[in-house]
């Protein structure tokens, strides 16, 4: 019996001296919420994030054109879930991903590319769809396909989100072309609305400009992704400049967001009528690289309620606006506090109410993971 009771109170301690302890300094306390950030998973450069509502999270690899999954128990599945042939040079690769709003019956996962070049044309941006089941992706269907007018390397934007009525939105760079962000007969330079038909995508009705026409705002350079805010009245969006003005907008249908050729920082492209134009709700110059968005709507952290959080290129740095009531003005921005982890690409919502962002750098690819502490 005593030679029992040794054995159970070392295993206790070894239990305890291998166990990771929290300390003061691994919980961050900010805007009167207390929380932990983690390394959730490596993974090869990763970009955009969507969790299905089973609680699995798929994110796509910018470089390898691999979809991966992580269980609900934060186990990532060895193999990918489908690989795509894409050019990933620079700011192209595999970039967006979105989950049907009727995944539950039919299985389909949504994607955003820059497909390779052939010996013929240029790369293209794509949007697919494929079928998953049990982790394995079949069944990829090219939805949409817009061939690049040039060989540039950068402007390539890309996400696309589904809104509540099953609308999805896609956001596409100007292509480093500045005349793109002004023309709108061209997809480059503007977000765009769909409606999912049986063989593509379709524009969708009601569209500003004609139902012929995808277009719902323009006079953008590279806005990299964007987020339906539920508490007002449109959608909010990041903005990359070149040198200067790197924004989130309040994006409404038909307005000009006054990117284009000859462009005066601080002001708007040459051209640019101040009617149907409208100024961003923040702008940063030097630019921060401005990339993942969300408005957090999730009952875990109320004090949090409204707030939109959105990701820094540059730095890595997690930023935290408040909007005024009318939710089309700044009150207040702020960097959250997080250590050495770094909020580069994109962000998302856990069912449980985290926020996940990927990043790239020291670790070279890492999902972190912000839970609040109970």
């Amino acid at each position: 019996m005593k030679r029992l009771l040794v054995s159970v109170v070392l295993f206790v301690l070894t239990c305890l001296l291998i166990m990771p302890t929290l300390t003061q300094d691994d919980v961050f306390t900010y805007a009167g919420v207390d929380f932990t950030v983690e390394e959730y998973a490596f993974a090869n450069y990763p970009v955009a994030l969507a969790f299905t509502p089973d609680g699995r999270l798929f994110f796509t690899e910018k470089n390898s054109g691999n979809v991966r999954v992580i269980s609900a128990d934060g186990d990532l599945q060895s193999e990918s879930i489908i690989t795509f042939n894409v050019s990933a040079v620079a700011e192209r690769g595999l970039l967006g991903i979105a989950i049907d709003p009727d995944y539950e019956n039919n299985g389909f996962i949504w994607v955003a590319m820059i497909r390779e070049a052939t010996a013929r044309d240029f790369a293209t941006n794509q949007i697919v769809r494929f079928h998953e089941e049990d982790g394995v992706g079949t069944d990829p269907e090219v939805m949409l396909n817009v061939p690049l007018d040039n060989n540039a390397l950068i402007h390539h934007g890309g996400n696309l989100h589904f809104d509540a009525e099953g609308y999805l939105y896609y956001t596409i760079g100007n292509n480093e072309n500045p005349a793109n962000s002004q023309d709108v007969e061209t997809m480059a330079g503007g977000i765009h609305r769909f409606s999912v038909a049986d063989d593509g995508l379709e524009p969708a009705e009601g569209n500003p400009f004609g139902d012929d026409s995808s277009l719902w705002a323009y006079g953008l350079r590279n806005s990299f992704d964007f987020a339906f805010d539920i508490f007002g009245f449109g959608i909010l969006a990041t903005e990359n400049g070149d040198q200067c003005d790197d924004e989130v907008n309040l994006i409404l249908p038909a307005i000009n967001y006054g990117a284009g050729e000859n462009y005066v920082c601080g002001e708007r492209a040459e051209g640019v009528e101040t009617l149907g134009y409208m100024p961003p709700i923040v702008s940063f110059t030097p630019t921060i690289g401005a990339t993942g968005i969300i408005v957090y709507d999730h009952p875990a952290i109320p004090e949090w309620e409204g707030s939109v959080f959105f990701c820094g290129w540059v730095l890595g740095t997690l930023y935290h606006m408040e909007l005024s009531e009318s939710r089309i003005s700044m009150e207040s921005l702020d960097e959250v506090p997080m250590g050495e982890a770094t909020c580069r690409i994109d962000i998302a919502i856990g069912l449980e109410g985290g926020l996940y962002f990927t990043s790239v750098g020291r670790e070279t690819g890492m999902i972190y993971r912000l839970l609040p502490v109970e």
